[in-house]
């Protein structure tokens, strides 16, 4: 994966490292001001961007509010064979307290 971070700071490439770095760096976006952060995984990342959510909603932000969810796969050829890798973003906002 590319990282934590990428360069728009709304957007947090889930990987292999701990989901706490992937938590705490959907915490700072959101302590920057912005309202929305998109999480984005690969292969076998997905299941980890789906736990970062949940132990983000579940720890941390209470008021998380998942917007969309968009699952997609693009081909591409290894070795002359046709490979298939499955990508999932997840959009989160925090709800407007009142």
């Amino acid at each position: 994966m590319l990282g934590i971070m990428s360069e728009p700071a709304k957007l947090v490439i889930v990987g292999r490292k701990p989901l706490i770095r992937y938590v705490t760096a959907c915490i700072t976006v959101f302590n920057r001001g912005e309202s929305e952060i998109a999480l984005i995984a690969r292969g076998r990342s997905i299941p980890a961007c789906i736990d970062t959510v949940h132990l983000l909603r579940k720890a941390f932000k209470k008021n998380l509010v998942v917007k969309d969810i968009m699952i997609w796969s693009e081909q591409y050829e290894k070795m002359g064979r046709r490979r298939y890798i499955s990508y999932m973003k997840i959009l989160i906002a925090q709800a407007q307290t009142r």
